[in-house]
């Protein structure tokens, strides 16, 4: 802050003079250094695209990506959420979501909705149970995203702009991995399959008649005229095995049947379900 004119004299030196004198140096070396990341930061994303196309393990004729484990899925979901330019088409079996998945959901949807994305989420009829689930549905509606449910999906499904689909190696275990399917006949099949589910959907949990069955009370009755077992059919419409028994009780008691399969004949004389269609092999027999 001072410099020295004679041995016997010194004066004030200038801040602004004294800081290019003392930091000249250090700013010079940040600005090249900035200079440089800048450099280097153009030079990796543009790989972008080479490291896109080396991650895929699809091959170029089925267009299908296998992603492993759970972290990789994760990553591989949040890049085309954010490349995603149009629509995001989710497809959630399961009930409720825990509170960390709704935490962690919430914020990335209301993202996509603010850059103008269009979000439709089909949901289990049983989300509708879990209170946090249900104040995430009704955020997510009111954030301008379309939310339906329904009593049965067929498996997770996740559709971006159409034209890109998610589906997991294994519907039971879905922290193994999943499947990117770029494919446009077997996206254009899935596209199909969600808006069949999603026209099926109900957009609010109005109040039923007392003689009208809810869509998940119409799955079960399926299911259990099916044969399935009571595991397989509460896994599949996103409830605990106990609900699920008093929902079967609670049927066979309004059917006035005595056993399952009395109550699936008395579900298709009453027009609850429809009839399983006859086989190949009955519809030929000279007796029919």
């Amino acid at each position: 802050m001072l410099r020295r004119v004679d041995e016997d004299t010194w004066v004030a030196v200038s801040p602004h003079a004294a800081a290019d004198a003392l930091l000249g140096d250090e700013e010079k070396e940040l600005e090249r250094r900035r200079v440089e990341l800048a450099r280097r930061r153009e030079e990796l994303t543009a790989l972008t695209a080479e490291y896109l196309e080396a991650r895929s393990l699809r091959s170029s004729a089925a267009h299908v990506e296998t992603l492993h484990g759970l972290e990789t899925v994760r990553a591989a979901l949040t890049e085309l959420a954010a490349l995603c330019t149009t629509s995001v088409d989710s497809m959630v079996p399961g009930g409720a979501q825990s509170d960390s998945a709704v935490r962690a959901a919430l914020p990335l949807d209301k993202a996509q909705l603010d850059r103008g994305v269009a979000l439709r989420s089909l949901f289990l009829d049983s989300a509708r149970s879990h209170p946090g689930t249900q104040r995430y549905l009704n955020e997510l509606r009111e954030a301008g995203a379309e939310v339906r449910t329904t009593g049965l999906l067929p498996t997770r499904l996740v559709l971006y702009d159409r034209r890109t689909a998610v589906v997991p190696l294994d519907a039971q275990d879905t922290a193994r991995g999943a499947v990117v399917v770029h494919d446009p006949p077997l996206v254009a099949l899935l596209v199909h399959l969600f808006d069949l589910y999603w026209g099926q959907a109900a957009s609010d949990a109005a109040p039923r008649h007392e003689d009208r069955l809810s869509s998940t009370e119409q799955a079960i009755l399926r299911m259990m005229a099916a044969g399935q077992l009571d595991e397989a059919i509460s896994r599949q419409v996103g409830m605990s095995v106990r609900t699920t028994r008093r929902i079967i009780s609670g049927l066979t008691r309004r059917l006035g049947a005595n056993s399952r399969f009395q109550a699936g004949v008395r579900a298709v004389a009453h027009g609850w379900i429809a009839p399983r269609p006859a086989t190949q092999e009955t519809t030929s027999s000279p007796r029919a």
